[in-house]
């Protein structure tokens, strides 16, 4: 089912040129705009890594908000000492697991719906969209970043026929999931997938599935084990806006990651078509699920998982969100978790029952992408966060004060005393790292 490929290699000709010049911009673009210095809630989450001595427990465990830090905790204390903690060096890496996640799709395409296709390049132009610039070259949470790894593995475990290995990877994968940022979702699906999983097995097979079912419970009762509950916003109260305001705000999530970045009617109506389309995509998909008979068709379990993690995240969101207004709707933060509902319209069209309407479907979607490509390109809050970052960072390089260097350029935090700037700084100073490390006296 889905678009035939071509019997030329054109078509993966165009989805290597397109994947090759998107990645090349996108390194480009962090190279440009990424400076070397923590900045705004950098300065926080750095204390379960840097600014304190914890093990690896501990790391994987830390809560900044409402999530955690978990494998993202644990690359970053492996990976970014290495490193001297240049910011500029976690922006490279994070790009570089954007990258991944991008290669990961492709071959989850490709084991759902057979070979790469020029429809493909719907992945790339999706997936390596600059529009998600503040979470990869600004303030890079790589427990954040890592998110449409985890996606992709995810799904590509639901996808393997290994019947001994798959579903214990799963429980293995789910558990890191669960602790790393806003994957924690994927953790409230995997119980039910698991058993609808159940069905026409051996005694021995369901006694498998039985311990992995029980594993994947333990691990999310876990992870509220010693949880407190957070405030996102710093409003005082989550529940202060009218309902339709929260509709609105996850509406809006669903159109932003199409480039429209306003909050007028034609992005509200673009956004509710397509949340329409995911609530549709969730509601067939997982009534395929639980009415099969049989083992659970894997292309079903994607389409579900993609539908309804976005879903989940973006209800999570307006109702710890939507107190600070409509534009926080806007947010380049949370394209990284909105360009699942790209990945998912773009799959439905090629699970079409008729094959001849993908085509067109994906060409439409194609040109529905085309203005999140090219809205960084003017984006005034990219440039002017970079550029503050760059301005605070030699201000205090030269030896003036955080206050000096907060009222002249903007702050990179925005109550220094509260995160103990000062003391961090001074630490990052003795042991030449972050903003130090490539000062002259560092070398």
């Amino acid at each position: 089912m889905g678009v035939r490929r071509a019997g030329s290699v054109a078509p993966r000709l165009l989805l290597a040129l397109v994947f090759g010049g998107l990645s090349l911009r996108l390194f480009q673009l962090t190279g440009r705009y990424a400076v070397n210095i923590f900045f705004s809630d950098e300065w926080d989450f750095n204390d379960a890594t840097l600014f304190q001595r914890h093990g690896g427990w501990e790391i994987f465990r830390w809560q900044h908000g409402p999530h955690r830090q978990g494998l993202g905790g644990l690359l970053a204390a492996q990976v970014e000492p290495w490193f001297r903690w240049n910011s500029r060096s976690e922006a490279w890496m994070a790009a570089a697991l954007v990258v991944a996640a991008a290669l990961l799709a492709l071959l989850l395409k490709q084991r759902l719906f057979g070979p790469l296709a020029w429809t493909d390049v719907l992945i790339p132009m999706a997936m390596l969209s600059p529009a998600r610039w503040e979470s990869v070259w600004i303030a890079a949470n790589l427990s954040l970043v890592l998110f449409p790894v985890l996606m992709m593995l995810y799904c590509l475990l639901w996808v393997w026929n290994n019947e001994r290995l798959k579903y214990g990877l799963i429980v293995l994968l789910n558990l890191g999931c669960i602790y790393t940022g806003f994957a924690f979702f994927l953790g409230l699906l995997t119980p039910v997938l698991l058993l609808a999983s159940w069905r026409r097995r051996s005694r021995g097979g369901r006694i498998y599935l039985g311990v992995c079912l029980a594993f994947s419970i333990l691990s999310l009762a876990s992870f509220f084990a010693g949880w407190r509950a957070q405030s996102a916003s710093g409003c005082p109260s989550t529940f202060s806006p009218q309902f339709s305001e929260y509709f609105w705000c996850a509406d809006l999530m669903y159109a932003s990651v199409f480039g429209l970045m306003e909050t007028g009617f034609f992005a509200r109506m673009a956004g509710a078509a397509v949340l329409a389309l995911v609530l549709a995509a969730a509601a067939l998909y997982w009534r395929k699920i639980l009415r099969e008979t049989g083992t659970t068709a894997p292309r079903h379990v994607v389409l579900a998982a993609l539908s309804t993690h976005v879903i989940l995240f973006t209800i999570a969101t307006a109702l710890a969100r939507t107190c600070l207004g409509l534009e926080v709707a806007l947010s380049s933060r949370y394209i990284i978790y909105m360009q699942m509902s790209v990945l998912l319209l773009y799959f439905g069209a090629l699970s079409l029952p008729r094959p001849r309407l993908a085509s067109p479907a994906c060409g439409l979607l194609m040109l529905l992408l085309l203005p999140a490509l090219v809205l960084p390109q003017s984006d005034d809050a990219m440039i002017s966060l970079s550029e503050r970052k760059a301005a605070w960072r030699a201000c205090y390089l030269s030896g003036r004060r955080i206050a000096d260097c907060d009222e002249e350029c903007g702050a990179v935090y925005p109550a220094p005393a509260f995160t103990h700037l000062q003391d961090k700084l001074e630490y990052l100073r003795r042991t030449r790292q972050n903003l130090f490390a490539d000062t002259p006296e560092a070398r």
